[in-house]
């Protein structure tokens, strides 16, 4: 009877266990989503850092 009752306990407490993970799991799985579209915004191509150097350059030649 007891060992039954502890099966039973011990079951409970390994679906919690497991929806617990999950939830985690879709957790990372959205921070790594969130991560890849950030490093997409903040990587910066060689044609608009050339761009910038040059609009830089650009302003240094204006007289104020």
């Amino acid at each position: 009877m007891a060992i039954d009752l502890m099966n039973s306990v011990l079951i409970v407490i390994l679906i919690i266990a497991f929806f617990f993970i999950n939830l985690m799991n879709v957790r990372i799985k959205q921070l790594n989503y969130d991560i890849d579209d950030l490093k997409s915004r903040v990587t910066i191509t060689d044609e608009e850092l050339t761009r910038l150097s040059k609009d830089i350059e650009d302003f240094k030649k204006i007289d104020i």
